[in-house]
């Protein structure tokens, strides 16, 4: 095969025919064939070369979000090797290439994401790309909680926040006297 794993059948004895299945995916390259009877004689080698034209098959996506930071992380299986494109709800795509063994992947969005829905499709070694999957995500985990800074800079007796908090969401500020102020 093209990435140098080999096979070995046993001619049909009456038609001799035979069929065969790569063990792996393969990718571009030369397929070479002997034959060796039953007294240990091969063949001289037979030679045909292989494009991979074939769109792999969609990738399979489950979306979660376990550690409260707004950023869902995507993982499924897709063919090995091949890259995958996640474009998340908020539009914004991210990239990863799946285990070439396993096909496994795993990657996390870079901003916090809206519910929405989740795309992924994968691309192959020779361009050749998946048709696309859509899955629905909801935000459904609470942020951190985020972090407060408080000074009277100016001396002025009214009081400045500020901090960090999930991306694009909106921190409520209750001030002593009960007050309340919204920021995103």
């Amino acid at each position: 095969w093209p990435n140098g794993t080999t096979n070995t059948v046993t001619a049909d004895p009456t038609t001799g025919a035979y069929e065969v299945e790569s063990p792996t995916v393969q990718t571009n390259g030369n397929i070479t064939a002997t034959a060796t009877d039953v007294n240990g004689n091969t063949s001289t080698p037979t030679t045909a070369p292989y494009a991979d034209t074939q769109a792999p098959v969609a990738p399979t996506v489950t979306v979660s979000e376990a550690d409260n930071d707004g950023k869902p992380t995507a993982s499924g299986v897709a063919e090995p090797g091949s890259t995958v494109t996640v474009t998340w709800p908020d539009g914004t795509t991210s990239t990863v290439v799946a285990d070439p063994t396993t096909g496994a992947y795993s990657i996390e969005s870079t901003n916090a994401q809206p519910s929405g829905s989740v795309k992924a499709k994968s691309t192959d070694v020779n361009g050749n790309i998946s048709p696309e999957i859509t899955t629905a995500y909801s935000d459904t985990t609470a942020p951190v909680a985020p972090t407060l800074l408080v000074s009277d800079s100016d001396n002025d007796g009214k009081i400045n926040t500020s901090g960090i908090a999930e991306a694009g969401s909106t921190v409520t500020i209750t001030w002593p006297d009960e007050t309340i102020s919204t920021v995103v």
